[in-house]
């Protein structure tokens, strides 16, 4: 007779609904999770989508990039708002199953960390060009340079499928407007071609 097989360890965290796409990442947290041998079970997931809906371009600023080749100038539109505006309320239940109390623990640390993390994403920027022409160079060779601005900035980066409007999560509007910015445009390959502002 085979001796019964342990049945583990328990937890329960709860986390805010609005934090949870944040922190999930479409899934990449739980892959993380289940590094440390947890699995999670959420009571609940919100019914909002993840990514904010762009506010009126009424009051956004409005930059002209002049191409190298001569090419007609074309304007992009940065507009900032609060984050978790509209977001739902209340918490989920996430109930954690590990095979140990080290994984566990671990497990629990990571998730307190994200959801301080995702308390201090508190704006969202809108970085909208006339069209997708330049997204191939703006994503990179397999999302390699929205991947470097992530791990540089830590903000969250996403680029629409099916608009030309990139948006970004991150701290506050005025760490997004005199930072980020600048700091897309570089990683866009954009920055070099504006024109420099007057005195």
């Amino acid at each position: 007779m085979k001796p019964a097989a342990p049945e583990g360890v328990t937890a329960i965290v709860s986390v805010p609904l609005k934090y949870h796409h944040a922190i999930s990442q479409q899934g990449h947290f739980f892959r993380t999770l289940r590094n440390f041998g947890v699995s999670v079970e959420q009571s609940g997931k919100p019914q909002k989508p993840a990514v904010p809906t762009a506010p009126p371009q009424n009051g956004s600023t409005t930059a002209r990039i002049d191409d190298a080749d001569h090419s007609p100038p074309i304007e992009i539109h940065w507009q900032v708002a609060e984050n978790y505006l509209d977001a739902e309320e209340g918490d989920s239940e996430w109930t954690l199953k590990g095979s140990d109390v080290a994984g566990l623990e671990r497990a629990q640390s990571l998730i307190q960390e994200a959801i301080a993390q995702a308390a201090a994403m508190t704006s969202v920027g809108f970085l909208t060009l006339p069209d997708r022409s330049a997204f191939p160079r703006i994503v990179g060779s397999k999302g390699s340079n929205v991947a470097r601005l992530r791990n540089e900035t830590g903000a969250d980066i996403t680029v629409g499928r099916d608009n030309s409007t990139i948006i970004i999560i991150g701290k506050s509007v005025l760490f997004m407007q005199d930072h980020w910015f600048n700091v897309v445009l570089q990683g866009l390959n954009l920055l070099s071609m504006l024109p420099k502002r007057q005195s």
